[in-house]
This record gives C-alpha cells, structure tokens and sequence, in this order.
C-alpha cells in the first residue's frame, strides 16, 4: 500500500539537514535533485527528502536496493525468498505503484503484483543495476504537487553517473575497475567504466556483470515439501551496460544521448512447491513430483535530452525526450505423478514514452527572491500480461486447457494510460529568512482498453475505460530563529489514478471455484496531508524532527464479495478512509577529528478508518544508531539497527474463501550490529570488507511476513541471512 506525505518542493525548509556528511566524503555539498527537480544542498531540502550517495553505497556493501535503504528510517524493501525476490519499496507504509520511480527524471516501469497482497511481485522494481548510480534521492510523502499521479506515497529517484565522476577536469580520460563478492547469497561480480571529454563532446560506459545463488536464511526443514522452510535452490546472473554521449552545442547548450541495458536471468529449483496426491472436490489430484522456473527481467531506454543555461530570462531550459521498455519473463516447469507436464510461458510488457519540459527562472519580486520551475509531463504507458500454458499428457496428447483456464489468456486485456501534468512552483526567499514555497500541479489520466482473444479466454468480462482529472497543490513554510533552529510546516495533497490491474483485472477459474471482476465505478485515491518539524544545525551537531498525519479517501484494495454464481468472488474497491500518522527523528554529532555519531528513528501508526483494523504495511518501531571514523588512508564504521515487535498485525484468512481467521503473525523485534572497514593501500585503490548480522541473531523484516499467519509452518523461510561477509576492491585510474 503506498501513500503518505511529504512532497518534495519543500526547498523552503531550508537550512538544515547536513546528510550526515562522511569526513572521508568529498568536501562538497550533497545535493538533492527528486525532492525540487532541480538541484539543491540537502541543507535547504526538507527533512522529508534524503540522499543515499555512491559514498554510502559503496563504503556500506550495498548489494542490492534492500541493502540500499535498509539504515534508512521509514524505507524498506519487501523480498520474497521464494522465487522473486525483492518486490519494490515502502515507504512510510506505502508501496507497490504508489511510489513513483524515476531513473535521470524518467519513469520506470512499475510493478505487477498479481492480483494479490503478499510480500513479492511477479514483476516487481528490482531492475536498476546499482554501481551505476551516483546517487538515490528519497522523497517521503505525497509528492503529486510535482510528479501527479504515482507519486502518493513519495518518490524514488535515481541519478545514475556522469563523466564528470571519472573525469573531472575539462578534459582528459579516466575510469575504474571494480570486483565484489558476498557470502550472504555466495555472490559475485564485477564493474568497469570509462569516460572521456573533449572539447566539446564527451563520453562515459559502465558494464556490470553479477552471479549469485539463493539467499541464506535461518530455516532448518531442507525437505522437498510444502513445509520447507531453507531457501530454495537458484542461480542468477545479471548484465548492466550504460553508455552516455554528450555535446556541447554552445557553451550554455548541451545534448546527451543515453542508452542502458540491463538484463537478470534467475533459475530456480521450487522444491517448496512440491506435494503428493490428493482429493480436491471429489477429483484426485496428481503429485507434484518437480517444479523449475526460469525467470527473466530485461529493461531497456533511451533517451535524448537538451538543456540550456541563461536562455533570454530563463536560468535552465531542458527538454528529454525518453522511452523505457521492460519485458518480465516468468516461465515454469512442472512434472506430475501421472506423468504429465505442464509448461508455462508468463510474461509482463511495459513500453513507456515520455517527454519533460522544465523551467527555470530567478527573479526579485515583492520583497523576496523567486525560483520559479514550471513545466509539463507527457507520458503513454501500454501495458500488457500475456500467458500461455501447455500440458503434455502421458500418451502423448497435448491440452490449453489447464485447471480450469484456457490459455492462451490475460487477466486483464491490453491497456494504454496517457498522463499529461502541468506544474508550477515558486520558491520565496523574504530577507527575514523566512521561505514559502506554494505548488500547483494538475493532471489529466485517460486509460483505454484493447480485448482481445487471449483475453475473452479468460472470461472476456466487460471492462471500462477510465479518465480523470486533479488539481494537487502544496503550501511549504519554514521560518529560521534563534541562530540555529529552522522550523517547518507543509500541506500537501495528491491523488492516485487506478493502475491497469486494479481498474481491469477481470477473469473466471471454475475449476478452483473463484472470480474476479471489474469495478465500472472506481475512482482515484486522494490525500491530504500536514507535516510540522524542527531542524537544528551547529559546526559539529545537527538534528532533525517531523511529525505527520495523512488522510486518504478512497483507497483502493481487493475485497471479497462472497459467492455470486456459485463462485468466489474478489473486485477491487475503494475502501474508504485510511490514516498513517508518524513521526521522525535523525541526528549527528562530529566529536572528534574524523569521528561522528549518528542516529535515526521511525514510528507510524497506519489504520483503515472504515474496517478498523490496522494497515498491515505500517512497520513497526525502528532505531539505527552509528559510529563512524574516517581518516585518508583507512576508517570504518558499525551500525546498530534495532526494530520493535510488530504488534498492531490484522488477523488473516485461515484458507482463500474461507471467512474463518487466524491471528496474524507478529514480526518479533531484533537488534543486529554490522560492521564496515575500508582501506587505501595506495592513492587510486580502495579495498572495503564488512561483516553483518554479527551476532548471527534470527530476525524477520516485518515487511517480508505481512499476511501470514502466526501458526505459519514455513515462517522460517522469511528470516534474514545469519553473520554474513562482503568484500570489495576498487581501482580508480
């Protein structure tokens, strides 16, 4: 579920966030870009907003987006250790689609989680390779005021490296080589990139290749059974290829033309999948005697983009023209007792065109300093979700249809979504230091549908298209007093357009007794939402505190209807009212030469008003506390990160259909320490090491066990990897 506060513009709040600046870190300011889609010090950006630097990443292993976020307060990743692994982020309690992602200010391609509310996603968001990024920029919150639609939970914005990171002179050749490994999935890899500036054209490529196997856990049952709880067999190997050419028309005028590729192939052995014979509605069934699946993600962009600085009264003028292709493959094999075969071809299609305007402009009026942006947003999204099975019987014979369906088949038909966003912000700086920043955006979503054959054999249900319109502004204020205190206060709105699944999933399995159908009359999710904080900042000490509370109407979630026709039936609905309200809290303290302390901390408490049960994507009580040393040639760090037990769980179904429940289960709270070392042995190489989960204490993210019941066999499965080792070398030339 996704949604909350925070939007981004709040450039007014200005004055204080330092980012935990790491001494070892270049001196230079770190900027935020997502938060005010323009560049900005992280000290005039918001407590809302942050930053995860190349810095970050690379002295703390990360290994992947769950290792990216997991020391920062109100972000996680939901992983299935089943088959799928990471699904996307949460933030805030919010999830899935209402995150707006974006790579270079582009769309990514979103999530499809099929129909259901778990931990994974058959094609979820994990197809950003991370050596490439020089940075991630987190904006927590509503953010529809500059971003529309998708962005109702906040943003995750990428900004992958330029040339000026491998050459930083005017001109001249540079790159680096790297190779890493970990024990925590018995992975691999490495990365090597290049750049060159000329006089007036410039180029950069970066090539990433990983191999890894199935994550560790703490789950001892290693049985070829339902009841497994050890990760299941698999083997995966990912390719990143990025390449950037740029130009410089004029010295204020520039083009860049980029072009990535990224692939992941994973092979998995389903042991967990396995089962005998058994009787279902008086019709025996076959055991499952094997089951493999080979997994594919394949993205790819291009985009061309123009910027100008000091264009007639204009400070920036750019225009990016972009498009984003994402094929999820995801294809298994099946052998019975009775000798049968059952192969599945299952794939998820994604094309997004786009095209960004964006201005910028500096003025004095009215007694204070304007930084007006404004632009528009154009974008067209086809999605579409083919599957085909095929069953190969013992004599030969071969069948479509499978377990009720008939195949080829699509659980919703073909749909494209057109966006078109208008939005303007000024940014007011008065002599007094006191900042407003008001923002307006309004959007237009029009999503058509194309039926077809593939999916008339699934039920062919009637479908609507769906088209709406929303104003989102936002009011930011931030008031500097007594020397070293900022206070803030923001107000924010947003809204939510129903995605292609949830607007037109629609199909019949009669064979299993249950349905899906479409809702003519749903409508978009709105929000509202305030935020009030306090920032401090001196030489050596800062500090930060927020507190929110979000509203939103019309949340959309699958909701059961009973038996209609003697089937189960399930539509997606807007239930009603839900409240996510929290509070946030971040400080650093530089004691000494080269050493610093910090410490975060994160509490929501999320509720659905109408049903009065609690939101089961709230994460509980959680603390990081650090100590870090850095000097030129070594430094090191140890992070304690801490959650409390998630208490505030839903009860939860005792078996699909069923109107019984069973308790859900309760995350316990944990405590783990990891340490982190690196060291220069000479001017241009870095070597890194670190050891996680020192204590090899047994923990579950709250976030991986959501839905599951507290007498849950295999929740063992969903525990994180025990002490585990990363190691890093790196060569800058």
């Amino acid at each position: 579920m996704a949604l909350f506060r925070a939007t981004p513009l709040m450039l007014s709040l200005a004055a204080a966030w330092p980012a935990f600046a790491d001494p070892a870190a270049p001196t230079l300011d770190t900027v935020q870009v997502t938060a005010h889609r323009s560049e900005k010090p992280l000290a005039e950006t918001a407590p809302n907003a942050s930053v995860i630097s190349r810095h970050k990443l690379d002295d703390r292993l990360a290994r992947g987006i769950a290792d990216a976020v997991k020391y920062e307060p109100g972000v996680e990743v939901a992983t299935d250790p089943n088959r799928r692994g990471n699904a996307g982020y949460t933030i805030r309690g919010i999830d899935s689609n209402r995150i707006l992602m974006l790579i270079d200010g582009e769309r990514l391609p979103e999530a499809y989680d099929g129909g259901g509310n778990g931990n994974g996603a058959i094609a979820g968001r994990d197809f950003v390779e991370l050596e490439t990024l020089r940075a991630i920029d987190i904006v927590k919150g509503p953010t529809s005021s500059l971003y529309g639609s998708d962005a109702i939970g906040g943003v995750i914005g990428y900004r992958t490296k330029t040339v000026d990171d491998f050459v930083p002179e005017e001109q001249g050749v540079g790159g680096n080589v790297k190779a890493f490994g970990a024990s925590a999935d018995n992975s691999w890899g490495s990365s090597a990139g290049v750049g060159a500036k000329g006089e007036r054209a410039d180029a950069m490529l970066i090539y990433t290749h990983r191999n890894g196997h199935e994550a560790d856990n703490m789950g001892g049952n290693d049985s070829a059974t339902t009841a497994r709880t050890a990760s299941n067999p698999q083997d995966w190997r990912s390719d990143n290829l990025l390449a950037k050419l740029g130009y410089k028309l004029t010295p204020q005028q520039r083009l860049e033309l980029t072009l990535e590729h990224y692939r992941r192939d994973t092979d998995s052995n389903l042991l967990n999948t396995l089962y005998p014979a058994y009787v279902s509605r008086g019709r025996p069934v076959p055991a499952q005697l094997a089951q493999t699946a080979t997994d594919r993600t394949l993205r790819n962009r291009v985009s061309l983009s123009w910027e100008a600085r000091q264009l007639g009264p204009l400070d920036r003028l750019a225009v990016k023209l972009y498009q984003q292709k994402l094929n999820n493959a995801d294809n298994s094999y099946s052998l019975f007792g009775n000798q049968s075969q059952v192969q599945s071809n299952y794939n998820f299609y994604q094309k997004i065109l786009g095209l960004t305007l964006e201005a910028e402009q500096r003025f004095n009026a009215l007694s204070a300093e304007h930084q007006l942006l404004w632009g528009i947003d154009l974008s067209r999204t086809d999605t579409s979700r083919p599957r085909l099975k095929t069953q190969y019987n013992a004599n030969g014979s071969t069948s479509n249809t499978i377990g009720g369906e008939t195949f080829p088949s699509k659980t919703f038909p073909d749909s494209t979504s057109d966006r078109v966003g208008l939005f303007v912000q000024d940014e007011m700086k008065f002599a007094n230091g006191i900042a407003l920043s008001p923002s307006l955006r309004w959007d237009h979503y029009k999503m058509s549908t194309q039926p077809d054959q593939a999916y008339a054999n699934s039920g062919g249900q009637p479908v609507p298209s769906f088209q709406d319109s929303a104003f989102s502004p936002k009011l930011g204020l931030s008031i500097p007093f007594a020397s070293h205190y900022t206070g803030f206060a923001q107000l924010s709105s947003g809204f939510r357009a129903p995605p292609f699944d949830d607007a037109n999933m629609a199909f019949v399995n009669r064979a299993y007794g249950y349905q899906v159908i479409a809702n003519p009359n749903l409508k978009s999710e709105t929000s509202r939402g305030i935020e009030l904080g306090l920032k401090g900042q001196w030489d050596s000490f800062d500090f930060g505190l927020t507190a929110y509370q979000n509203r939103y109407r019309d949340f959309i979630e699958q909701a059961s209807l009973g038996t209609i026709n003697g089937l189960l039936t399930y539509q997606y609905q807007n239930i009603g009212r839900v409240d996510i309200k929290g509070a946030e809290a971040r400080a650093a303290w530089r004691f000494a030469p080269g050493w610093q302390t910090q410490a975060s901390l994160a509490y929501a408490h999320g509720q659905d008003l109408d049903n009065n049960i609690p939101l089961a994507s709230i994460a509980p009580l959680s603390a990081v506390l650090g100590l870090r040393y850095d000097q030129a040639q070594f430094g090191g760090e140890a992070l304690l990160r801490a959650a409390a037990r998630n208490n505030r769980v839903a009860a939860v179904a005792a078996m699909p259909g069923s109107t019984a429940q069973s308790p859900g289960f309760a995350a316990p709270g944990y405590a783990t320490l990891d340490l982190t070392a690196y060291w220069k042995p000479a001017k241009r190489t870095t070597i890194r090491a670190g050891v996680f989960n020192v204590f090899d204490r047994k923990y579950w993210k709250a976030a991986d066990v959501r839905g599951m019941a507290a007498n849950d066999v295999t929740l063992d499965r969903y525990t994180q990897p025990g002490r585990n080792f990363s190691a890093s070398v790196e060569y800058q030339f």
